[in-house]
């Protein structure tokens, strides 16, 4: 009995000191995973890395920054402080404690991670956290490799003189990830950011949430579903505010449309508030062979700006049949440009030069835009769209050309839109091409409003004249018509539209002078 007493101990012995180190390989090897993860974000500079590995414990220490080429694009929108926080290198230190119990029993390991801050960046931070970690992270690695990351950010209370006041009350959550980060699940809260900007206004947020399910796919793109929801939102001003919005950049993405003067709204925003409660946003992405179908939902339940009330909304489109070697293309552009030191005008010339060569195939493979739902109430009334766009045997060279773009454009929608909402938007167009001057104003010779309700009217006589030819119909103030597009003809209600025909001048028709 005792012969196999001896054997049987040691072999014991040698089991308990041996899985820690055997367990602390296994650890490194995740932990380096996650390390090269790191290195190839597209936003991260990785500046140095140790990983110092012992019998029960590990230690892991890396420097890291985000990439200043990224800031150099960024930084004109981001405050002082929060410059001076991105600007700065972090230290990450993972102590590493491994083996079978280190976080729970079936466990590899269990990282507690130390941040440490440049002096400049602690400093700030200090402002608003006190004696507080602003951040802490603890990740356990499972047998199986799988494992649980948890990040918390620490409420606090910020006041300035100058009547200033933070109160957030933190942020947390956790994810879960698959051996190698091939498939991973986010959970993370925001309940509450009050901001009280002295005598100017105040901004509010009510239960922030981000949910994901991603998993790689064949062809290198994230696949999944993202949630992202919202109590509240609340932004108030007692300052007028200008507002420049630049609609034709998206236009110009695939066309050489020059159309910004047009459709780009200025002006000043009057001292007002907007109020936006129960949004959210969820999307959806698959993968069928070599392509990618991707729907995204966006809903709200109200929205008050100013006096104004609007809600609910719910617009559900999907992108189908997409080329995911075009998408792989455009995605690494993007994360090209954004680390490169280049102006907005550059970076748009850039991503235009991509969609119309390597990403070209986004529109040469019979893609289908299907908008599902567009549901939208407002003062005016209630906005009901929904079709689809398709472009069918597009060439790349088409992309140079509208004309040879909508002879291999399909379309097929119907429209409900309220009449007052189209001269609205007829009187907000043209806010941008016409003036009154001051002395006429001033005299009672003209205004504004003489140039709006003129734009009123030729709205309205243009609709009831389209109404009176069969395009549209008209139906408790709302206009409503069946769009079709193919080979280049448009139809509305299922009769071609055609525009009249330019007036022709003779000579003998202008008097001699």
């Amino acid at each position: 009995m005792k012969k196999y007493l001896i054997p049987t101990a040691a072999v014991v012995v040698a089991a308990a000191l041996g899985t820690p180190y055997y367990l602390g390989v296994k650890a490194e090897e995740s932990l380096t995973e996650q390390q090269k993860l790191l290195q190839e974000s597209g936003f991260l500079t990785v500046e140095s890395h140790q990983y110092d590995r012992g019998w029960f414990s590990s230690t892991e220490t890396t420097v890291i920054r985000l990439k200043p080429t990224l800031l150099q694009n960024t930084q004109k929108y981001l405050p002082d402080n929060l410059k001076t926080v991105l600007q700065e290198p972090i230290t990450v230190i993972n102590h590493v404690t491994h083996g079978p119990f280190a976080g729970g029993f079936g466990t590899r390991a269990h990282v507690e991670t130390e941040f440490q801050y440049h002096p400049e960046t602690k400093k700030v931070l200090d402002r608003f956290f006190g004696q507080q970690k602003p951040l802490t992270m603890t990740n356990t690695v499972y047998l199986s490799g799988d494992g649980k990351l948890t990040l918390n950010i620490p409420a606090f209370d910020y006041e300035e003189l100058s009547g200033i006041k933070l109160n957030w009350k933190g942020f947390g959550g956790n994810t879960d990830y698959s051996q190698g980060f091939k498939s991973y699940r986010h959970d993370y809260l925001a309940p509450s950011l009050q901001v009280k900007l002295a005598d100017k206004g105040d901004v509010s947020l009510e239960n922030l949430r981000f949910q994901s399910e991603t998993e790689d796919g064949l062809t290198k793109l994230a696949l999944g579903k993202r949630s992202i929801t919202l109590d509240k939102f609340l932004l108030q001003w007692k300052e007028n505010i200008d507002y420049n919005v630049k609609l034709n950049e998206l236009v110009n993405l695939v066309t050489n449309l020059q159309i910004g003067a047009f459709i780009n709204p200025t002006g000043t925003i009057a001292p007002s508030k907007i109020e936006v409660s129960k949004l959210r946003f969820d999307t959806q992405t698959g993968e069928v062979d070599k392509f990618i179908n991707s729907e995204g939902r966006f809903q709200f339940e109200s929205l008050t700006y100013g006096e104004d009330k609007y809600g609910p909304l719910d617009i559900n489109v999907a992108a189908e049949h997409l080329d995911a070697a075009s998408l792989l293309a455009l995605k690494n552009k993007i994360a090209e440009v954004s680390v490169k030191k280049m102006s907005e005008e550059e970076i748009q010339a850039s991503l235009i030069q991509t969609v119309k060569n390597e990403a070209s195939g986004l529109f040469t493979n019979n893609p289908v835009l299907n908008v599902k739902t567009f549901k939208f109430t407002m003062p005016h009334g209630d906005v009901d769209v929904s079709g689809k766009l398709a472009f069918k045997g597009l060439a790349a060279k088409d992309l140079n050309n509208l004309g040879d773009m909508l002879k291999k454009t399909e379309a097929d929608f119907n429209m409900s839109v309220p009449q007052k909402l189209l001269e609205q938007l007829a009187v907000n167009q043209a806010s941008s091409l016409f003036s009154v001057n001051a002395e006429d104003e001033a005299a009672g010779r003209a205004s504004i409003d003489d140039i709006n309700e003129t734009l009123r009217l030729m709205v309205d006589s243009t609709i009831k004249s389209m109404a009176s030819e069969k395009y549209l119909t008209l139906e408790n103030d709302n206009v409503k018509t069946h769009l079709t597009l193919q080979n280049s003809e448009l139809k509305l209600n299922g009769k071609v539209l055609q525009s009249d025909p330019e007036p022709e001048f003779d000579e003998a028709d202008f008097p001699n002078n």
